[in-house]
């Protein structure tokens, strides 16, 4: 019951987080002056009542992405009891499920900044700005790192908010052994468990971006 209402705040504040991108951000206009470079409008004109047909889709998909994430994560940390048996025999999966719970809300502050540089601060933007940007990460110094599109994801996920999403997860887990662990030895965990799944995601991610691109 706990980890389910946790889910549902977290699941409230990404619709809500959605929504505003959407409808503040991610606006009509921005759109038709990305696609009308490229296509007639014709095309355009299709493509937008399409989007309005199905507005609902990113609303009701949200749930299952969220679910799917926070699911595999939290699977791999469940790894952990194998690595240290005698410290994590009472450790549930619910458990460590809630520890993730928790930590996803730090990407939900990552959202909230987006929504903010770009309608406060930085108005003057692209389409193409909007999906390439993720706050306070490499990404945004891509021009003077590589123009290579499959390095793009590896350069997202280098950010502040992935540093902090790390540190909870430390926590966390430090939490759970009843601090019968240090930091650094959670840190280990953490590294060994969902950093290793991290890094094969992020494997598969440019592989299918280089197939993509040839």
């Amino acid at each position: 019951m706990k980890n389910l209402s946790v889910f549902i705040l977290l699941l409230l504040f990404y619709l809500f987080l959605n929504f505003i991108l959407n409808n503040f951000v991610q606006t009509d206009t921005k759109i038709i002056d990305f696609l009308a470079k490229d296509y007639p409008s014709s095309v355009v004109q299709n493509y937008m009542e399409s989007q309005k047909k199905w507005w609902w889709v990113s609303y009701a998909v949200t749930p299952l992405l969220i679910g799917i994430k926070v699911l595999l994560v939290a699977f791999c940390l469940n790894f952990v009891k194998i690595m240290d048996l005698e410290n994590a025999a009472k450790i549930k999966f619910s458990d460590i499920l809630f520890v993730v719970l928790i930590a996803e809300f730090v990407f939900v502050i990552a959202g909230l900044y987006k929504f903010i540089n770009f309608y406060f601060i930085d108005t003057d933007y692209t389409l193409e700005d909007l999906q390439t940007y993720y706050p306070i990460s490499l990404i945004n110094l891509r021009e003077y790192i590589s123009t290579e599109k499959w390095l793009a994801y590896p350069l997202q996920l280098v950010n502040l908010f992935e540093l902090f999403y790390w540190a909870v997860l430390v926590w966390g887990i430090k939490e759970l052994f009843d601090n019968k662990i240090s930091y650094k030895r959670s840190l280990g965990y953490v590294a060994a468990t969902y950093g290793v799944g991290l890094l094969f995601w992020t494997g598969v991610v440019c592989f299918l971006i280089l197939n993509a691109q040839y």
